[in-house]
């Protein structure tokens, strides 16, 4: 039984399912609560979208390239948070706030285009915080319009001096020469001065504080849905995840036959034959005696018979409604109908389902009688007729007490069953589970095989208990029925006549 396959994820999702949907619904809810819970209350965003720096470099910064411009963006973004600017924030904000909290309070960081840059301000209270992110914004702008100044100013200082040092090199007489080429040439170095000059008054103008525009500060409240929106996503992803992780530990523990050919891999014995699932029309046909017999059950009389020449063959199950009786009904009407003299037993002395199919449950003379010695097999002995000539023997569960079972003697169901291997070419016995019914264990012991009827998604670890308890009451498993199958296109349909 070890070497059946692993199960599958989304057959354990769906054998799992509702558990799998509870889980994911749970893990979304808490996702939710805690956003609503941990939401960071009362905050406000911003926007200051940067212009490109000029070529004239006031601000000290080639951003002829894109990544130059994110690393401007990037610099911009921490002198957001500078103390300069955060001093000038806290002077314009009534009652003061201290710079240390509004570090605290205040994030900026360059936008995922790189083009801005995003703040957010957690002040605790919308209010303050849209009133601190105006505040902030304010103060950013005149603080980098200042500092554009100073650059320019800078620079025209320095282009001023080198004007002045060229001036003063040609002399107060240069006007006198007009011709002399240093003359010449330093007119034309002071031209290109003044005209740098100009160049970096108009850059600096044009730059100004270096904000293309601001938006206006609102309160974090209005991007709620998204969040919940966003949050739940992430739950159901997680929970689904769980769910998965979950359904295929549990089908791991316990898993299930769900295909014929897991059966024979798990067991190392051959599937006798695969009956998909019927409708209930189809089932109630089945049951009618003397009904022609579907070809997967012929398919396995037949297999039965070259395995087990004129033997006896019980058929059992590991728990009730696998489709055991049904199947013993079946094999048994293909083999008579193949010309074999066959007899059914109905062992199941508390269900006694076989002798309800063959209108024996109120017989009182059955199995019960044989083992407690109360008469001879022959003479429990029913005939049934299937129509056409062709017949069933059948003996019927009997009179069942349950302080009847305590005279159960093995000696005198040995010698039934040998009995009964002499009379007939193919003897089925309708059987119980042993752990159900321990009373006809003997009857596996003296068979000359056994087939199993396992059911679409029984339990593997109950295949692998009947499995035990046949081998230890030294029967032999022939081989499987797997019942409830899905169904194949290229099986045979049956047609049910009303």
């Amino acid at each position: 039984m070890d070497d059946q396959p692993s199960p599958k994820i989304l057959d354990s999702l769906h054998r799992y399912r509702w558990s799998s949907l509870g889980i994911v619904g749970v893990v979304a809810l808490l996702s939710v609560l805690v956003a609503l819970f941990v939401r960071e209350s009362g905050s406000a965003q911003t926007r200051i979208v940067l212009k490109a720096p000029d070529k004239a470099g006031v601000v000290g910064v080639d951003a002829s390239s894109e990544s130059a411009f994110v690393r401007y963006v990037n610099q911009r973004a921490l002198f957001v948070v500078s103390d300069r600017v955060l001093t000038v924030t806290s002077s314009n904000v009534a009652n003061s706030v201290p710079v240390e909290s509004l570090r605290k309070q205040i994030t900026a960081k360059a936008s995922s285009n790189g083009d801005s840059i995003d703040i957010t301000v957690a002040a605790g209270d919308s209010g303050n915080s849209v009133r601190i992110a105006d505040a902030l914004t304010k103060a950013y702008q005149s603080e980098s319009k200042a500092d554009v100044q100073a650059s320019a100013q800078k620079i025209l200082d320095t282009l001023a001096a080198r004007r002045k040092d060229v001036v003063e090199a040609v002399g107060p007489d240069a006007g006198a020469k007009p011709g002399d080429p240093a003359n010449a040439a330093a007119g034309q170095t002071i031209s290109d001065l003044d005209k740098q000059a100009t160049q970096v008054r108009v850059a600096a103008e044009q730059f100004g504080d270096g904000v293309s525009f601001v938006d206006k500060a609102s309160a974090g409240a209005s991007g709620l849905l998204g969040s919940l929106v966003r949050d739940l996503g992430i739950g159901v992803a997680l929970g689904v995840l769980i769910a998965a992780a979950v359904a295929w530990a549990r089908a791991d523990r316990d898993r299930r036959v769900s295909a014929a050919d897991e059966l024979a891999a798990a067991t190392g014995e051959p599937v006798l034959a695969e009956i998909e699932t019927l409708s209930d029309a189809e089932v109630a046909a089945l049951k009618e005696v003397g009904s022609p017999p579907l070809w997967p059950y012929q398919f396995a009389a037949s297999g039965l018979r070259t395995a087990v020449d004129r033997g006896v063959v019980v058929v059992t199950s590991s728990a009730p409604g696998d489709g055991g009786t049904t199947s013993t009904l079946q094999m048994a009407t293909a083999a008579a109908l193949s010309g074999a003299r066959v007899l059914v037993v109905d062992a199941a002395v508390r269900t006694h389902g076989l002798s309800d199919a063959l209108a024996l449950r109120y017989d009182p003379h059955g199995l019960t009688s044989i083992a407690v010695g109360a008469m001879r097999t022959d003479d429990c002995t029913r005939v049934v007729d299937l129509g056409d000539r062709v017949f069933l023997w059948a003996i019927p569960a009997g009179q069942y007490q349950e302080s009847t079972l305590d005279h159960f003697r093995s000696s005198l169901l040995q010698k039934a069953v040998a009995a009964m291997r002499s009379a007939y070419d193919l003897v089925l016995i309708d059987c119980a589970s042993p752990a159900i019914a321990p009373e006809v264990t003997p009857l596996i012991r003296e068979s000359d095989g056994v087939v199993v009827v396992v059911r679409r998604d029984r339990e593997t670890r109950a295949v692998h208990r009947l499995r035990e308890q046949i081998g230890l009451l030294g029967g032999t498993i022939t081989g499987y029925l797997f019942t409830f199958a899905k169904p194949r296109r290229d099986a045979p349909k049956r047609i049910v006549r009303h």
